[in-house]
């Protein structure tokens, strides 16, 4: 378990209850974070194609990983999805949400545990995106489970 509790041996329980509530497999994803790569695995062996973005990361099999600042990059609209893992809340807000806006096709979907109040996080994706899912983390997670589309 890390600091806060949450299991780190397996992926976020948050992400894969969100999994039916998103665009399904085939779709391209993007995760913002490899972690400990347990997300990156369990999208891709539902089928996602994933490619993770951090300027940290260590290979995760044989997903791609872009050495890149998510905040600083334009993917140029090529994903379907984008998934949180945590970035949201420990950086600039306007920033992450722009660029989530420019890496996400039309109708894309940005999806994830998001460690804000629900009022800070609408006003901060309100210009980009739709709330398709906005729900308090169940099983004691302090995250909102949040599914948003790009406009």
């Amino acid at each position: 378990m890390n600091g806060s509790g949450a299991r780190v041996d397996r992926p976020s329980t948050v992400i894969v209850r969100l999994l039916p509530h998103v665009k399904p497999p085939p779709a391209r994803v993007l995760l913002v974070g490899a972690g400990s790569g347990h997300e990156a695995r369990a999208l891709d062996a539902r089928g996602y194609d994933v490619t993770i973005v951090d300027p940290e990361a260590s290979p995760v099999g044989d997903l791609p990983v872009l050495a890149a600042d998510f905040g600083a990059t334009d993917f140029g609209g090529r994903f379907d999805l984008v998934c949180e893992r945590g970035a949201f809340a420990g950086g600039d807000r306007v920033a992450y949400v722009q660029a989530a806006a420019r890496a996400l096709a039309p109708g894309g979907q940005l999806f994830g545990a998001f460690a804000v109040d629900a009022s800070a996080l609408l006003h901060a994706v309100s210009a980009h995106f739709d709330v398709v899912r906005c729900r308090p983390g169940s099983g004691g997670e302090a995250e909102l489970e949040v599914v948003l589309k790009r406009r």
